[in-house]
């Protein structure tokens, strides 16, 4: 609670008798106390560096008060010394030099405490600079492979201990931690937290790792009409789908050491909600693989014939069963002086592959201009996979 000292001169049934000289002394230590407000919370301190230009400024006002107010008691007539008036004010100017020593004390032990601070923090900074990565990494959670966080969590167990034997207690401090770049409180406490951290940082992973596959089989499902059924056949999900029971123990071999290094076991049912989202990709690819068509309905039997060799070597075990062109003519691309620099022409296979279904692919025929209206022998890359009805 803050307190304004305000005082009003007594009535008194002798007023009258008091001399003009300490009617005046009286007015103005009652004028020098009134313009202090007085802050209680400061005056023995601890005082919050926040605080502390407040604490210097009532300082400064008290000594003024004071010395005003004793300077007016001298100029009090040894007749009035006993005035109700002159007393009350005089109790009032010892109450604020008491205050001002106590505030003193509670200024000069914030200086003390803030200088020790001040040595405190660098000595912590020299003392922990090796540990500054460490930290800044398990501030944000551990991250990377298991051997380097358990690296990483024996070094802060270092810190750790560093901070109970020489640091107990140490904490941030705005002005400090700004100036000096560290914040000993913060990187204590991640010490001390260390192993908290990292569990769930190795928890979240594994979370994370099965929920990131779960979504992009569940973002594959939905884009597969939008993309006319084309899926990436070299990479997840599709390759998980066709050897689930494989790509399932590759990853309960990749996080089972995770899950034991905080105490986990793999539960039976880890897996069901991959195997939810596989089997509805399967549907999908199953509700939609008859409503596509073969529209390469173009020819150009001896590009389709180096497309097959092409395929059959890019794919091994696999063999175009029908073939054609989507566009009738190909394209020559010119650089930018118009001289051509490659002619290209796309069309289609379908092969069987093991499943029900066929696999549709485009392909691209390569051809380099070679000079004088010739071409370089082509060669072919092909694109993303459909799966779809047989002829």
């Amino acid at each position: 609670m803050r307190l304004l000292c305000s005082f009003v001169i007594l009535s008194s049934a002798f007023a009258f008798a008091i001399a003009p000289a300490t009617q005046r002394a009286v007015n103005s230590i009652q004028t020098a106390v009134n313009s202090v407000e007085l802050l209680p919370e400061l005056r023995k301190g601890p005082i919050p560096s926040a605080k502390m230009q407040t604490a210097k400024n009532l300082l400064r006002d008290l000594d003024s008060a004071l010395s005003r107010g004793k300077r007016a008691l001298e100029s009090v007539p040894p007749a009035d010394s006993g005035d109700e008036n002159v007393v009350e004010l005089s109790k009032t100017l010892e109450e604020f030099a008491a205050f001002k020593a106590d505030l003193e004390k509670a200024i000069d032990g914030a200086a003390a405490q803030s200088s020790a601070n001040d040595a405190q923090f660098r000595a912590f900074r020299e003392e922990t600079k090796e540990y500054a990565g460490v930290v800044s990494a398990f501030q944000n959670g551990a991250h990377g492979a298991m051997s380097d966080v358990k690296a990483a969590v024996a070094k802060l167990e270092k810190l750790d201990a560093l901070c109970k034997s020489k640091y107990p207690g140490i904490q941030d401090d705005p002005k400090l931690s700004f100036a000096l770049n560290i914040s000993p409180g913060t990187w204590c406490d991640v010490a001390a937290r260390r192993q908290t951290i990292f569990d769930g940082a190795i928890k979240n992973a594994i979370t994370n790792s099965l929920g990131g596959l779960v979504a992009a089989v569940g973002e594959a499902t939905a884009k597969l009409a939008p993309n006319h059924g084309l899926i990436n056949a070299e990479g997840q999900p599709y390759t998980l789908l066709l050897d689930r029971a494989g790509g399932k123990a590759a990853l309960a071999a990749k996080l089972e050491p995770a899950m034991k290094a905080v105490g986990q076991t793999m539960p039976p049912d880890f897996f069901k909600p991959l195997d939810e989202k596989l089997d509805a990709f399967a549907a999908e690819i199953d509700r939609l693989a008859p409503t596509w068509t073969f529209e390469a309905n173009k020819n150009d039997d001896k590009t389709e014939s180096a497309a097959k060799k092409a395929f059959a070597t890019t794919f091994k075990g696999r063999s175009a069963i029908k073939t054609g062109m989507l566009y009738a003519d190909a394209t020559i691309a010119k650089n930018g002086l118009g001289i051509p620099t490659e002619r290209y022409r796309t069309g289609a296979l379908l092969a069987k592959g093991s499943g029900k279904w066929c696999e549709y692919r485009e392909f691209t025929s390569h051809e380099t201009y070679s000079g004088g209206g010739n071409y370089a022998a082509p060669h072919f890359t092909f694109g993303a996979m459909r799966l779809q009805k047989c002829p």
